[in-house]
């Protein structure tokens, strides 16, 4: 069988990509070992799908850091307005939640799925399942040949969007990197990202399941000092939640080039500073001085939580009265608050994380096409490259624009002007 253009992936890199190279007029499939596509796509927000998220170009290239420049192009390219735009004109209308997140209005991410696959079938992709492409082989004629089992497919242009190595029970179980190797690429080692955090301290299974809304962490990574804000959880071996899952993005390169544990710091009521809990705190002793102390505070933080930091000023072992408060414990109680120490020795595993840091180094591929440096008609989309951003839609608006560049491009190379 012979193709203008191969997509191996049906995910959501995978799907735009094609769809924008199908509406150039180009013979375009989709090759997914699965029995259906967009399986990670489902389960991304809860099942509700962060389209995206709004601001500013800049604002995107600089939460995604270290490949911001890299993205840049495609992000003009295709915008998160146009992402929003794209969606509003098949059908599926969006909204902006307070935190700046976008999400469909149905909030079902199968909604999200559905359109993508009707908008490619419309425009002629054509859908190979259940297919795992085995080798890749570069083409005299320069285009390339692809084997799964006793079926060959040939195309002019090929696109890698196979997803990283993160939720492998969805099929991105890393299969792009041995075909990028075998294409002359080389990999930056894939590491866990936006993923739960182990800690050295084994309190926070006390505290398992139980959530603050609100919390900021610091963390110094070289001489570079990285907070975010956001819902923390605390877990079975540590910490998780929202708030986490971005501050693993600036630990993960850290914690596997180094053996010793990261010390962070947690703010768990950011919103007021030591001056005015110092204020709070004497406020409410006053009020109620024989009240245990914990339920002073129950305003501030969950019970559960208050009753742990409680219990590290107990002298001897019995609670303490509000009124029996002295001036140290008070202010060693607002420390813990303000600056509760924890240190993370290691990030959940790669199969559990969110995302995949790591993947086809973004120096071999040129960012105004996503074309291979290194293998004409190759093109890379989506999780597979070394790039990665925080929650809240950017990891999903870099498959759209990676793979709405890379579909156009490769489109283009399959029947230059």
């Amino acid at each position: 069988m012979t193709y203008d253009l191969c997509i191996i992936g049906g995910g959501a890199a995978g799907l735009m990509a094609s769809i924008f190279a199908a509406q150039t007029g180009a013979k375009v499939v989709i090759i997914e070992k699965n029995t259906t596509v967009g399986r990670k796509l489902l389960k991304t927000g809860r099942g509700r799908c962060n389209i995206t998220h709004t601001g500013t170009i800049d604002d995107f290239v600089r939460e995604y850091d270290f490949c911001g420049r890299f993205l840049k192009h495609c992000l003009y390219e295709f915008p998160p307005e146009a992402v929003r735009q794209f969606f509003a004109q098949k059908g599926l209308a969006t909204k902006v939640e307070k935190d700046g997140c976008v999400f469909p209005l149905t909030d079902r991410a199968a909604d999200v799925s559905r359109v993508l696959v009707d908008a490619a079938r419309r425009n002629g992709v054509q859908f190979i399942y259940g297919r795992t492409v085995e080798t890749i082989d570069k083409h005299f004629s320069g285009g390339f040949i692809l084997k799964a089992g006793a079926d060959q497919y040939e195309c002019a242009a090929l696109i890698l969007a196979t997803g990283g190595a993160s939720w492998p029970q969805t099929g991105s179980a890393g299969d792009g990197y041995n075909f990028a190797l075998a294409l002359g690429h080389s990999i930056v080692e894939p590491k866990s990202a936006l993923a739960p955090l182990i800690t050295v301290e084994t309190w926070p299974a006390e505290l398992q399941g139980v959530g603050v809304p609100d919390v900021r962490v610091s963390v110094t990574v070289g001489d570079k000092k990285i907070q975010a804000a956001g819902p923390l959880m605390f877990t079975a071996d540590g910490i998780g939640g929202p708030v986490i899952f971005d501050i693993s993005r600036a630990v993960t390169d850290y914690l596997h080039a180094h053996p010793e544990p990261l010390p962070i710091k947690l703010d768990l009521y950011p919103s007021k500073d030591f001056q005015q809990l110092e204020t709070f705190f004497l406020d409410g002793c006053a009020a109620h001085p024989k009240q245990e102390i914990a339920r002073v505070i129950t305003d501030l933080l969950p019970r559960a939580v208050t009753l742990y930091i409680a219990r590290q000023i107990q002298t001897d072992g019995r609670p303490i009265m509000a009124g029996q408060l002295s001036k140290d414990a008070r202010r060693k109680l607002i420390g813990l608050i303000k600056e509760m120490p924890l240190t993370i020795q290691a990030v959940h595993p790669l199969a559990e994380a969110t995302i995949t840091r790591g993947g086809v180094c973004q120096d071999e591929i040129e960012p105004t096409t996503m074309q291979s440096r290194l293998c004409p008609g190759l093109f890379f989309a989506g999780e597979l490259i070394d790039v990665d951003g925080p929650c809240g839609g950017y990891n999903l608006q870099i498959a759209w624009a990676t793979g709405a560049l890379a579909g156009k491009s490769a489109a283009k190379h399959c029947k230059p002007a």
